[in-house]
C-alpha cells in the first residue's frame, strides 16, 4: 500500500483487475445466495405475525452481499456528484429509482439554497534569488470530466501580494507564539495545516481578526498531492434561511444581512496541497519555529525551520460565486404496522466534492443494500412496529444543508415522532470500528457489536476485538461536533442519534482521488467492512422499530452527567458551586431507575389487551422524549439555532471540554474575573434546569 501510495495514481485502476474483482465477487454472490436460500426455513405463524422475531434479524444478517454492495457503490462514483449540479441529480434519481425498484414507498423533496461555486483562482510564489513559481492549485493525473477545481465553498474573492507567513493550525495559542517571537502577521498571506480540532471557518476568523490578507490550507499525510476541498461557513443549514426551511417561493434573507454575512469569513481561502504547501515554506526565514511545532509534523516538514514571514512573497487570487441551486433529498419507508405514527430514521449524504467513494457512498451503498434487505424481508412477511425511513440527503458538504432544511421543516413532527436517528457517513475510511451515541443508546449499540462478525477478524464477533482494542472497553463517543448530519437531528431537535464509521481517517479525504479505485484497492478490497456496517446499522434499526419497549437506557445518561459534572469540578478546582448540576444529577439518576424498573415489568407483561398496550405506548413517547428535555428556547449563547445544552459544538476554539458547551465557552471568556464567573453561574443553572427537565419527562410528570 505504501509504495502504491508513493506512486499517487489512484485514478487509473486497470480494467482487467476490476472485472477480476468483480467477478470474484459474483461468484461468491451465487454461492451465498444459494446457501442461503437452502437453509432458511419458513417461518413459523409466530414469526410471521411478530415483525421482532429472531428470525428475521438472522435473514436479515444472511443476506449479506459484499457483491452488491460493490456494484451499488460502483455506480454511485462513476461521475463526480457536487450538489446543485446535473450529475448530483442523475445520483439522485440512480437512488429513488433503487428505492422504487424494490416496492418501497419513495419520494423526493426539493429545497432551494446558497451554493458557492469557484470561477478563477491563481497562486505563484516569488522567492529572494528571483525566480516565480506558478504554484499547482489542481491534483495531477485527475480526468478533466466534471471534477470541480479545489476551492474553499462560500469564501469571499479576492486578490492578495504579501509575505508568506506559517501560522501552523490557525489557533489562538499559535497567534500567542508568533508574537512571543516578534513575528508580524498582518498584510500577510498565512499557511495553515488542518487539524488541532480547528473549522475551517474557526482558521479564517483569527487570521482575518489579526490582519491576514489571504490563507492557504493543507493536510498533512502520506500522500502530499491530494487537495482538500471543503465549507468555510460558519454554521448549518442554506445561509439565506436560518431557522426556518428554504422552500422554493419561501423568506430569503439579503446577502447583506447581518445574519447572513456573519456566516462568511472576512479573508479569502485556498486549499493546496502539502506538496505545494512544503515548496514555500521550506524557502521561509525570519523568526525560527519552535520546538513543539517542529515535532508535530507528520512527515518531511520537519525540515522547515523558519516561520517567515517572508522573504517569499505570495500573490493570491480567488474569485467564486452564491448562487441559487436545488438540491435534493430522496426518501424510502417502510410504514409501521402497529405504531405507525413513531419513526425511525437512517440517514446518509450523497453528494460529494469530486467522486466520493469514501465521503459519502461508501455510506450510500450501505444505506442502498438496507433497503434491498429490508425488501427481502418484506417479501416473506415482515413489518415493522414502527416506521422506518431511509434518508439520502443532499448538500451535506456545504454545511449539512439538505439535512438542516429538512429537519427544520418538519421541527413539530419530529419532535413528537422521533424515536432515533442513526447517521452514516464515510462508513468505511479503513480499519478500525468508531461510534458514536447519545448515551441511552449505548446499551443497544454493545449488543447489537456482539451479533455482528468483525471484518477483519477470522471467526471474531465485532464487539471482542473492538473491545480489545481498547483495553477491554467499548469505546463510545459522543456528539458534541457537527460534522455530519446527525447534527441538526440531536443540536436543535433533540433526537437520540447514533453515527458510525469504519478507519479513522483516510488520506485522500475530500480530494479528486476518493474513487471507486481507492476504495477496492486500500479501504476495503473485498466490501466486508461494508458489509459489517450493514449488519450494525440494520439490527439496531430493527431493534429500535419492533421492540415492544424501546431498548433505551438513560442510566448510562445519568452516569454520564455524573462524569462530566466530575470533569467540570477539577476545571473549576471548587471556586464556583455545582451544586444546581449535582442535585438535577440527582434526581435524573433517580428518575432512571424507575423508568428502568417500570421497563423490566412491562417487558414481562405479555398481555395484549388495550390498557397494557396504552401502557407501553405511554413508556415509550416518555423514553423517546426525553433527550427533548435537554433542549433550550434560547439556544447556546451567541448559536441560538443550536438548542442541546449538553452535546453541541464549541463557540470559543479556546474551549476544553466537549460536553456542556454553554458552560465551556462561559470559561474560555476573555474577560473580567467577576463578569466570567457570572456567566459560568447563569451556564451552569441552565444546564441543571435542562437536567432536571429531562428527569420530568422520564417521570411522565406535569410539575
Amino acid at each position: 500500500m505504501d509504495l502504491w501510495w508513493r506512486r499517487q495514481k489512484m485514478s487509473s485502476a486497470k480494467p482487467t483487475c476490476t472485472l477480476l474483482f468483480l467477478l470474484i465477487l459474483s461468484l461468491l454472490a451465487l454461492y451465498i445466495t444459494f446457501h442461503h436460500h437452502h437453509h432458511h426455513h419458513p417461518p413459523s405463524a409466530a414469526a410471521r405475525n411478530h415483525g421482532d422475531s429472531p428470525y428475521y434479524r438472522n435473514i436479515f444478517l444472511s443476506a449479506a452481499s459484499n457483491y452488491t454492495i460493490a456494484t451499488y457503490l460502483r455506480q454511485l462514483t462513476l461521475h463526480p456528484h457536487l450538489a446543485g449540479t446535473p450529475l448530483s441529480l442523475s445520483t439522485a434519481l440512480y437512488v429513488q429509482s433503487h428505492f422504487q425498484s424494490l416496492g418501497l414507498t419513495t419520494h423526493i423533496t426539493n429545497f432551494s439554497a446558497l451554493l458557492s461555486y469557484p470561477t478563477h483562482s491563481s497562486l505563484s510564489a516569488h522567492f529572494s534569488n528571483g525566480t516565480v513559481l506558478l504554484v499547482p492549485l489542481s491534483e495531477p493525473h485527475v480526468p478533466q470530466n466534471g471534477v470541480v477545481p479545489p476551492y474553499h465553498a462560500y469564501s469571499p474573492s479576492g486578490s492578495a501580494y504579501g509575505e508568506a507567513v506559517f501560522l501552523n493550525y490557525g489557533r489562538e495559542q499559535d497567534y500567542r507564539a508568533l508574537i512571543a517571537q516578534g513575528v508580524e502577521v498582518k498584510g500577510c498571506v498565512g499557511l495553515a495545516r488542518r487539524g488541532a480540532e480547528m473549522s475551517r471557518y474557526e482558521v479564517l476568523a483569527n487570521a482575518a481578526a489579526r490582519g491576514v490578507s489571504a490563507v492557504l490550507m493543507y493536510t498533512e499525510g502520506d500522500f502530499t498531492v491530494g487537495v482538500e476541498r471543503g465549507t468555510v461557513m460558519n454554521g448549518l443549514g442554506d445561509p439565506l434561511t436560518p431557522g426556518w426551511a428554504g422552500v422554493e417561493g419561501g423568506e430569503k434573507l439579503d446577502l447583506d444581512d447581518p445574519r447572513v454575512a456573519g456566516k462568511f469569513p472576512g479573508v479569502p481561502s485556498l486549499p493546496v496541497s502539502q506538496a505545494a504547501a512544503e515548496s514555500i515554506l521550506r524557502s521561509l526565514e525570519g523568526a525560527r519555529m519552535s520546538l513543539e511545532w517542529r515535532e508535530s509534523f507528520q512527515s518531511g516538514s520537519r525540515r522547515i525551520g523558519r516561520v517567515g514571514p517572508g522573504p517569499t512573497m505570495l500573490n493570491f487570487t480567488y474569485e467564486g460565486e452564491k448562487k441559487m441551486a436545488t438540491i435534493h433529498n430522496v426518501f424510502a419507508m417502510v410504514k409501521g404496522s402497529e405504531e405507525p405514527d413513531r419513526a425511525v430514521l437512517l440517514g446518509n449524504h450523497r453528494d460529494a466534492w469530486t467522486y466520493g467513494a469514501v465521503d459519502p457512498n461508501s455510506g450510500t451503498a450501505a444505506l442502498l443494500d438496507i433497503a434491498r434487505r429490508f425488501a427481502l424481508l418484506m417479501r416473506l412477511g415482515w413489518n415493522p412496529r414502527r416506521t422506518i425511513i431511509l434518508c439520502s440527503w443532499d448538500a451535506e458538504e456545504f454545511g449539512m444543508i439538505g439535512s438542516t432544511e429538512w429537519v427544520e421543516q418538519n421541527l413539530m413532527n419530529l419532535g413528537s415522532k422521533a424515536v432515533a436517528y442513526f447517521n452514516v457517513d464515510c462508513a468505511v475510511q479503513g480499519p478500525g470500528f468508531f461510534i458514536s451515541t447519545t448515551p441511552q443508546l449505548d446499551d443497544l449499540v454493545v449488543e447489537v457489536t456482539k451479533q455482528v462478525k468483525d471484518p477483519d477478524s477470522e471467526n471474531e464477533y465485532l464487539y471482542k476485538t473492538w473491545t480489545t482494542a481498547n483495553k477491554g472497553v467499548a469505546d463510545i463517543q459522543r456528539l458534541s461536533r457537527v460534522d455530519s448530519d446527525f447534527a441538526p437531528f440531536l443540536h436543535h431537535a433533540g433526537v437520540p442519534s447514533i453515527d458510525l464509521y469504519f478507519g479513522s481517517d483516510f488520506p485522500v479525504y475530500h480530494t479528486a482521488f476518493d474513487s471507486y479505485e481507492w476504495m477496492i484497492k486500500s479501504g476495503d478490497p473485498l466490501f466486508h467492512r461494508h458489509v459489517t456496517v450493514v449488519g450494525i446499522w440494520g439490527l439496531v434499526a430493527l431493534r429500535l422499530a419492533n421492540d415492544p419497549i424501546l431498548p433505551f437506557n438513560y442510566l448510562s445518561y445519568a452516569t454520564e452527567l455524573q462524569n462530566y459534572k466530575n470533569v467540570l469540578g477539577t476545571i473549576l478546582k471548587e471556586t464556583i458551586s455545582l451544586d444546581p448540576i449535582a442535585d438535577s444529577i440527582q434526581d435524573f439518576t433517580m428518575a432512571a431507575n424507575e423508568i428502568q424498573e417500570e421497563m423490566e415489568k412491562l417487558r414481562l407483561d405479555q398481555n395484549t389487551d388495550e390498557s397494557t398496550v396504552l401502557r407501553r405506548r405511554m413508556l415509550n413517547d416518555r423514553l423517546m422524549l426525553t433527550e427533548r428535555g435537554f433542549l433550550e428556547s434560547e439556544g447556546l449563547p451567541g448559536r441560538q439555532w443550536f438548542k442541546h445544552l449538553i452535546y453541541g459544538p464549541r463557540g470559543n476554539t479556546e474551549s476544553k471540554i466537549t460536553f456542556f458547551p454553554g458552560i465551556g465557552d462561559a470559561i474560555a471568556q476573555d474577560t473580567s474575573k467577576g463578569d466570567k464567573e457570572a456567566m459560568i453561574r447563569h451556564e451552569i443553572w441552565r444546564v441543571a434546569r435542562a437536567i432536571r427537565r429531562a428527569a420530568f419527562v422520564l417521570r411522565g410528570e406535569i410539575n
